[in-house]
């Protein structure tokens, strides 16, 4: 099993501080097990003090270029300089300190797409051989700084568990297959609570309403404790499940419940009162008549609902899922209103009540709720899971937890997906393996971009069947590469033939590929001139420096570069603005190829289906 945390670093100092204690080579077995990208190497046979000089000049001068193209000189502020990341593996996964380093190196490159300097050292002084990782803030054109948020921590931490379990981690002895998973819903009563706790969730008008419907649905929840419990008196139920084991999220504590019903009254409010004032004044006014204060701060929006004694405060982000409902909202919201008469707001308790009733009149009585639950159960069993049978090249990787599949469907737009093993089943026939997967089409899956983690996404289950169902005869889409032309010409080829239509097609798509193929080569080789041009422009920059292992540095790549003294940062800077103009051009040349290529591709896939006159086809409109 693998955990993985991370620091920011703020103060070169501190950087230079943590290169050092990350390296030590008592916990790397000499230095032997530490890996870097993106680095500077003047010193074949380094020791301790001059790698760890090494490299933190190699971040010092990567810095600078970035401070004086910005005019943003930090000796004195403490800003982020550096990302510290620690990636933990139990002893129970049977990994060697060598493929724990790989490991690190890996998940870096995928998830900064080779944009940034980073190290990674594997210590093996503790049971548990972790990584420690440092990521230089700047990237290597030292144009842009790393935001860490939680998108980027997300990736991180799926990144780095689909690596690790693709190597071996986290060795299960038993795989659950989905039959496994059907006889388990039948039977466990922690899949039947959340059910009936969902349901509960979406048939209740309040808290107070929620729990009368809970005893008729023979739910029984104490919040008395330290954990909530809750167990089922219709079943033949031991001992209690508590709420934290329910779900990874949530605790599922009597705080939860109230802040769901807090959410929903609020926006209720909300929604009623938007269209009955005409101020951002007078609605401040009339919510306190509904219980609710409306605090505008700076930069966010506090709500407080006040109902039976009891107060709930939330923050404009955690309100609605539809609206942002910050300052920027209210402000814009009022410019842009047309007037509505006074008259509308008297009686507004009343008015407000009828608005409830409305809004809930969908909802089931408490003496309804056992019987729309069961009818509710109904409806979820029979939500179809198609069955997808995988042909050998959809497969990446058969790991412990699942599989990984390979998906295309769109334009540069391709990448794994993690199915779980009690979506998977796996069947022997005729001495070869069948792999058949159970996908619903409403549930989402993560598509994981192997090149660059910020292209991470989720995708619907139907567009991922659609996918999966016609990826034998599709074109991969992503952009495309040299290398990777032949197959996707032979791919097309294949279409051509099995649809037998006017051979034209062959001309477009000879045209196309072509194009793409040129147009892909100039892309590489501009980006590799700006790379070239940022740290040249770096270079010079380090050569004036007072620091004397940064003049070292830069003489070290001013000779490899093939500088002369004539070459000036003024010009450099220009030739990197021209190529950055010509990049753009470029860029949007490729995306009409790109759509060109699409539309190309449906018109054949179109011809494809008539020529077959596939019948039985699965309707996933």
């Amino acid at each position: 099993m693998v955990v993985t945390k991370h620091f920011a670093t703020h103060g070169k100092k501190y950087r230079r501080r943590l290169i050092k204690y990350i390296l030590n080579p008592d916990k790397t077995d000499n230095l032997k097990l530490v890996s870097d990208f993106g680095m500077s190497n003047y010193l074949d046979f380094p020791s301790h003090a001059e790698m760890v000089e090494m490299y933190n000049v190699n971040f010092t001068n990567n810095d600078k270029l970035y401070e004086s193209r910005n005019d943003r000189q930090e000796k004195h502020q403490q800003t982020i300089h550096a990302h510290h990341l620690i990636q933990s593996f139990s002893p129970e996964d049977n990994l060697t300190p060598e493929e724990i380093n790989r490991i690190g190196y890996e998940t870096m490159m995928e998830l900064t797409g080779g944009r940034f300097k980073f190290i990674v050292a594997t210590h093996t002084d503790k049971d548990h051989v972790h990584n420690h990782i440092i990521i230089n803030a700047i990237d290597r054109n030292s144009d842009k700084k790393l935001i860490w948020n939680y998108a980027l921590e997300r990736n991180l931490r799926m990144i780095s568990d689909r690596i690790s379990k693709v190597a071996g981690a986290k060795i299960i002895e038993k795989r659950y297959s989905y039959r496994d998973y059907k006889k388990y819903r039948e039977s466990s009563h922690k899949f039947e609570l959340k059910q009936r706790l969902y349901f509960l969730l979406q048939q209740s008008k309040s808290f107070d309403d929620f729990l009368e419907k809970a005893v008729q649905l023979y739910v029984h929840i104490d919040f008395s404790q330290k954990h909530s419990r809750f167990m089922m008196t219709d079943r033949a139920m031991t001992k209690p499940i508590r709420g934290r084991q329910l779900s990874k999220r949530d605790l599922y504590d009597e705080e939860f419940f109230r802040t769901h019903f807090a959410k929903q009254e609020i926006e209720s409010r909300l929604e009623f009162l938007l269209g009955r004032v005409n101020s951002l004044e007078a609605l401040l006014t009339k919510a306190k008549e509904l219980n609710l204060t409306i605090d505008l701060k700076q930069k966010t929006v506090v709500f407080t609902l006040e109902e039976n004694g009891k107060q709930i405060s939330l923050s404009h982000k955690k309100i609605s899922e539809k609206k942002l409902y910050d300052v920027a909202f209210f402000q814009n919201y009022f410019e842009d209103k047309e007037l509505v008469s006074s008259e509308v707001v008297e009686s507004l308790r009343e008015q407000y009540h009828a608005f409830q009733e409305e809004r809930d009149k969908e909802k089931v009585s408490t003496e309804e709720i056992e019987e729309a639950f069961e009818e509710f159960k109904e409806k979820r069993d029979t939500v179809h899971e198609f069955e997808v049978e995988l042909v050998e090249h959809q497969i990446e990787k058969l790991v412990d937890e699942g599989i990984y599949i390979n998906v295309s469907f769109g334009i540069k737009q391709s990448g794994l997906v993690f199915i779980p093993n009690y979506q998977l089943d796996i069947m022997e026939e005729d001495n070869q393996k069948k792999y058949k997967v159970y996908i619903r089409e409403t549930t989402s899956y993560l598509v994981y971009n192997k090149e660059y983690s910020d292209k991470n996404q989720y995708i619907k289950g139907r567009t991922l069947i659609r996918q999966l169902t016609n990826d034998s005869r599709m074109i991969p889409y992503r952009r495309l590469t040299v290398e990777s032309l032949q197959k996707m010409i032979t791919e097309i080829n294949l279409l051509i033939e099995l649809t037998e239509i006017d051979k034209k097609y062959q001309d477009i798509k000879d045209e196309l590929v072509e194009e793409i193929a040129e147009l892909d080569i100039v892309l590489n080789q501009t980006n590799e001139k700006i790379a070239t041009l940022n740290k040249m422009a770096e270079v010079l920059i380090n050569l004036k420096s007072d620091e004397p292992s940064s003049r070292k540095l830069a003489k070290y790549d001013f000779s490899k570069l093939n500088l002369t003294e004539s070459t000036s940062l003024e010009n450099v800077t220009e030739e990197i603005r021209v190529l950055q103009e010509e990049l753009g051009h470029y860029l949007d040349e490729y995306e009409e190829l790109a759509r060109r290529l699409e539309t190309f591709v449906k018109i054949l896939n179109t011809n494809k289906h008539i020529y077959f006159n596939v019948q039985g086809d699965i309707s996933l409109e």
